[in-house]
């Protein structure tokens, strides 16, 4: 997940409705779940499938909202990625997407585009980084600003969602450099619990149930499942102690292909408002459209 929050101008809304929200209190139950745990709730809602499954030409539209409090959710930005070009080496592939973005401000909307690269080896292996460490800088980036999800604008595949979150309970020598060398702590223990795995069937979104067939989807509906958990840092210096705390849900189905797997992706927590109190702010990226229109 790199730097993938970004601030969003809500200062204004936040002002005006703070005098009318309390502080909400995130200490529920603790049931304590390992990181294998984790991991393998991850990996059996992934399922099996190659990354060289792309095709050229596979488009996805995705949409990110923005809950504070009790208020109703916003839309804050849009994303369109298209793979527009695979090239192949005696050793790997590489593609290149085609990432657009329309970041929403009330009533105003900044657009850009951009390329976007991943390398996937011949052995299927796709690149990624240091999942644990990039949570950690994630969520500490939550302390002092209201943000949205797209890895500061970078493309972020839901295959490496999936990676993040399975690795992301997994307290690494990288991870505890990171906690003393940037952020002068003495040290800093990751914890997760409250972990759920459940199934479900959901209609299509509403923008692939009007293609012919419904985009190839039998009966118009997805087979889904969705994984929960908490994932809290305990932050220590001499004998003082910070937590933060944030809720991951992601819900993938084995009904669509590798590009469009991950239907939803949300993050739930408390985030520190300058020179004010505390918010509760939910973050959910959703795939509202999947269209396969080339071939490799």
């Amino acid at each position: 997940m790199n730097k993938y929050l970004q601030r969003v101008a809500l200062a204004t809304v936040i002002a005006s409705t703070l005098s009318c929200m309390k502080t909400p209190d995130l200490e529920d139950e603790f049931t304590p779940a390992t990181a294998e745990q984790v991991t393998t709730s991850l990996v059996d809602s992934w399922g099996s499938v190659s990354p060289l499954t792309m095709l050229k030409g596979d488009f996805l539209l995705q949409e990110t909202d923005q809950q504070i409090d009790t208020m109703n959710p916003r839309l804050v930005l849009q994303e369109g990625t298209t793979i527009s070009e695979i090239a192949e080496t005696a050793e790997k592939y590489e593609y290149t997407f085609l990432y657009q973005t329309a970041v929403i401000t009330g009533d105003n909307s900044s657009q850009s585009t951009r390329k976007q690269y991943r390398t996937v080896s011949k052995g299927n292996d796709l690149t990624a980084q240091s999942a644990g460490l990039k949570t950690l800088k994630s969520v500490l980036t939550k302390k002092s600003d209201v943000t949205t999800k797209a890895d500061d604008y970078e493309l972020t595949l839901g295959f490496e969602r999936v990676v993040m979150l399975a690795n992301a309970c997994v307290m690494t020598d990288d991870l505890q450099k990171y906690c003393k060398e940037e952020l002068k702590l003495d040290s800093c223990e990751i914890k997760c619990s409250n972990l759920t795995s459940v199934t479900e069937v959901r209609p299509a979104p509403d923008l692939i149930k009007k293609q012919p067939n419904c985009g190839g989807i039998p009966n118009c509906e997805l087979n889904v499942k969705k994984v929960t958990f908490d994932w809290s840092i305990l932050m220590k210096t001499g004998t003082a102690t910070e937590k933060q705390k944030v809720t991951y849900s992601i819900s993938v189905t084995q009904d669509l292909p590798f590009f469009g797997r991950v239907l939803d992706y949300c993050n739930r927590g408390l985030v520190q408002i300058p020179d004010s109190s505390k918010v509760l702010v939910t973050v959910c990226n959703r795939l509202t459209n999947f269209q396969r229109t080339g071939s490799q």
